[in-house]
Order: C-alpha cells, then sequence, then structure tokens
C-alpha cells in the first residue's frame, strides 16, 4: 500500500523521540526528524506538503512556541502539536497563544495518546485545507470581477495581467513551486498601483519624461496604496506584502528605500519585479531578444538566476533567426539600414530624439552624432540588423 502524500515533521533534539515517531508511524507517513528550529525551518520552507509538525517546548535554536509562530506563516494550513515536559502554565500560554498550537502533550506521550493526536492533528489539517482551497476559489473569483470592472475604466495598465501570468506559471514550473496562489494573484493585481496614478503622471513616467518631485512622490507611493487596498482583504495579506515590495531592485534600488534586497525579497516580488519590467521593454508580439538585452543593461536589479531561467524559458518561443537580429551599438558603430528597436532619448532631459522602428540612414546617424555633442543622447542603442550586415561588420 501506498504511502499518503502527506509529510510529518519533528523537530525535537530527543533521538529517542525522532525513533519513536519512525516506529509508530514510519509505515505510514513519510517522516522527517530534525534537532533544531533552523533545519525545520528550511525543510518546511522546501516542502509545502507538511499537514502536521511536532515540537518540543525547549526546541534548539529559537525554541517551540517561537518555531511554531514563523512555520505558520510559512504553511498555515499544516496543524502543530507541541510535546514539552514543561507543566507551567505559563509554557502551555506560549505554546497556545503564541505558536496558536493545536494540541499541547505531556511527555513521555503513550503510543495510544500519540496516535490519537496524529488523527486528531491529520483531520483538522485536512479540514484547513479544504477550507483554504474554497476561500482561495472564492476570492480568485472576486479578484477577476474586479480586474474585470478595472479594464474598462484603466485598459493600458490590465492588459498585460493575461500575458504576464502566462509567464509567471512557465516561471514557476521551472522554479518548481507547486503553490501558486499567490502568484497569479499577485500577477493579476500587480497593475493596481498604476491605476492609481493620474493618467498624466503615467504617461510621463512611462515615456521617460522628467517628473516634478510632487510627481515623483505619487509615483513611489503608488505600492504602499496597493498595500493599504489589499492587506485587510483574507488571503491576500501576503499577495498585499509582495506587491509592496515588487518595485524593489534585488541590488537594493527603488522603493521602498529600507527594503529588503538580493534574496531577502520575497521569490513573487522578484518574479512581478522582472516581468512588470520585461512587458514594458517588450514589442507589442511579446518579449524578444531585444527586451531581455533591456533587462541586461540593468541587470543588478533583477535576482541573476531567476533573468537567466526567465531568458531560457520564454525564448523558446521566439524564431531562431529573430533571436540574432538585435545589435547593441554606440552612435559611431550604427549602419544605414539598421532599424531602431527603441526609442532614442537624450542622456539627461530624456526627450525623444528618434522614435522605435525607424530605419536608420547616413543623415539620421549624422543628426545623432549632433544631438549626442550638444545633448548627449543615451547609449548603448538597440537595433535591428540584418545577418548579412552583422557579417560584413565582423568582417571588415
Amino acid at each position: 500500500m501506498d504511502k499518503p502524500t502527506d509529510l510529518i515533521v519533528v523537530a525535537d533534539p530527543d533521538p529517542n523521540v525522532q525513533s519513536g515517531f519512525q516506529r509508530l508511524f514510519g509505515e505510514r507517513f513519510d517522516i522527517a526528524c530534525f534537532s533544531d528550529s533552523d533545519e525545520a525551518l528550511a525543510y518546511l520552507r522546501q516542502n509545502h506538503g507538511v499537514a502536521v509538525i511536532f515540537s518540543c517546548y525547549n526546541l534548539p535554536g529559537c525554541g517551540g512556541a517561537a518555531f511554531f509562530r514563523v512555520a505558520e506563516t510559512i504553511l498555515p494550513q499544516a496543524a502543530r502539536v507541541m510535546l514539552t515536559r514543561e507543566k507551567s502554565i505559563e509554557a502551555v500560554k506560549r505554546a497556545l497563544n503564541e505558536g496558536h498550537a493545536f494540541l499541547f502533550l505531556e511527555k513521555p506521550c503513550q503510543p495510544n495518546d500519540l496516535t490519537a493526536a496524529m488523527e486528531a492533528a491529520l483531520n483538522h489539517h485536512r479540514q484547513q485545507a479544504k477550507d483554504r482551497a474554497l476561500l482561495e476559489r472564492t476570492v480568485a473569483g472576486s479578484v477577476k470581477l474586479l480586474i474585470d470592472m478595472m479594464v474598462l475604466f484603466h485598459p493600458e495598465a490590465f492588459r498585460r495581467t493575461g500575458t504576464v501570468r502566462k509567464q509567471a506559471l512557465k516561471l514557476a514550473r521551472r522554479l518548481g513551486m507547486k503553490k501558486t496562489w499567490e502568484l497569479e494573484m499577485a500577477v493579476m493585481l500587480s497593475p493596481l498601483g498604476e491605476a492609481l496614478l493620474p493618467k498624466q503622471i503615467l504617461a510621463r513616467y512611462r515615456a521617460a519624461r522628467s517628473l516634478t518631485e510632487q510627481e515623483r512622490d505619487i509615483l513611489n507611493r503608488s505600492p504602499a496604496q496597493t498595500r493599504e487596498l489589499l492587506k485587510n482583504i483574507p488571503q491576500l495579506e501576503r499577495v498585499s506584502e509582495y506587491l509592496y515590495l515588487s518595485a524593489r531592485g534585488f541590488d537594493g534600488s527603488g522603493f521602498p528605500k529600507d527594503g529588503p534586497r538580493g534574496k531577502d525579497i520575497p521569490m513573487v516580488a522578484r518574479i512581478i519585479k522582472l516581468l512588470t519590467d520585461l512587458w514594458h521593454a517588450s514589442p507589442e508580439g511579446g518579449p524578444d531578444a531585444a527586451a531581455f538585452e533591456a533587462l541586461t543593461i540593468n541587470k543588478r536589479k533583477y535576482d541573476p538566476m531567476l533573468l537567466e531561467i526567465a531568458r531560457e524559458a520564454l525564448m523558446d518561443d521566439i524564431p531562431e533567426g529573430k533571436k540574432k537580429l538585435i545589435a547593441q551599438c554606440h552612435i559611431r558603430s550604427l549602419q544605414p539600414g539598421d532599424v531602431l528597436v527603441d526609442d532614442v532619448l537624450t542622456e539627461n532631459s530624456h526627450e525623444l530624439v528618434l522614435s522605435r522602428g525607424h530605419p536608420l540612414t547616413p543623415t539620421t546617424i549624422r543628426r545623432l552624432e549632433h544631438f549626442h555633442q550638444t545633448s548627449g543622447v543615451r547609449q548603448p542603442i538597440r537595433v535591428e540588423r540584418h545577418p548579412s550586415e552583422e557579417v560584413m561588420t565582423s568582417t571588415a
């Protein structure tokens, strides 16, 4: 008979306790035993199928009550059972109030008591999972209705959600993410901050035009406004936090200024940051080699592992020939016949010099040289170049 897919975690340094659980339940369940809180929490972050967590009160590391408190944020559906020799009322209160323990058992436990506790905890977990699934479907339906209504008033902001959702799920599969509900909700709600902005500010921002200090302040506050709107909605508390941090660069740049950096930024927030910027860098037909080159120019803002996985996963759908037509050039390397991939802007004021899609001629290249000498032009410039021209350039 196959074992159930549910996992049981035992966090207790006592080898007799660990062997006892293996002896009692090893044939029925997958038992993972740990001697301190750090190892157990690392396991929980990687294994979202854990159904029941047993812990001793005096767990090495952060202690049993604090361990349960963190475990609840990672796996809220897992039932938590405290095992301890402590008999004080204070210990019981901490286990129940701080760790939100489902059961509290005194050591040593009789096999029958432990078996009964296991069955009760499993039933509690299954009911929690059932209730959460129902609530998630309800919230997802409500969010979809909200998005459908917002699209009527702000179609420009929300038209990307369908494409970005597909991209996010593709990355999630590559990353081995089994639970994607929060990621999908975050993607669907990610344009909410933009929709709250005055349209004139959003238009200037997208065109890379300079903003006043007041306009910049309004722009920077949009993630905080999104969090305020969502944080009190059941099941969206963490989604609101992911969106709040989705403008935070991997290098510590962006909003909020005192926010986390690197891998301390939640993975969902890192994915939203990458795919949102990729959307704005991509043409109407979807991401291409030029779009990824644009992100690579500012690659410190993105998780390097995630950027590479996205490049591999999302470039699969791009025809091979199209991948090879993009060149990054300084003005002196531009050639007649090159076609601009992006708008060419002045260096400081970000004024438009030449628009994307413009084929270059000797005259327009000289115009760019003059602008660069007087106002400065943002470089390198991305252009489409025919393969034959690339060969000529490389052999010249």
